[in-house]
């Protein structure tokens, strides 16, 4: 997480936002170990924690959270 946090904080800096991807977002946050709804609320808590605000799409069992600061 600790490295998610930091790669999320750098292009947050450079591009003022960072989307995070299926792949990553499984690695932390696994799909057979949280509910969808547990699932987003961990990611909110997550990026609250970082002081960033995120808004988090999933379609076609795929999740993506896009990181804006907040």
């Amino acid at each position: 997480m600790d490295r998610l946090a930091g790669r999320i904080e750098r292009e947050i800096e450079e591009r003022h936002f960072c989307v995070v991807f299926e792949d990553e977002v499984e690695r932390c946050w696994p799909s057979k170990k949280f509910e969808p709804s547990e699932r987003e609320s961990q990611i909110q808590a997550f990026a609250e924690s970082h002081g960033w605000n995120t808004s988090i799409r999933s379609s076609d069992g795929f999740t993506r959270a896009i990181f804006l600061p907040w």
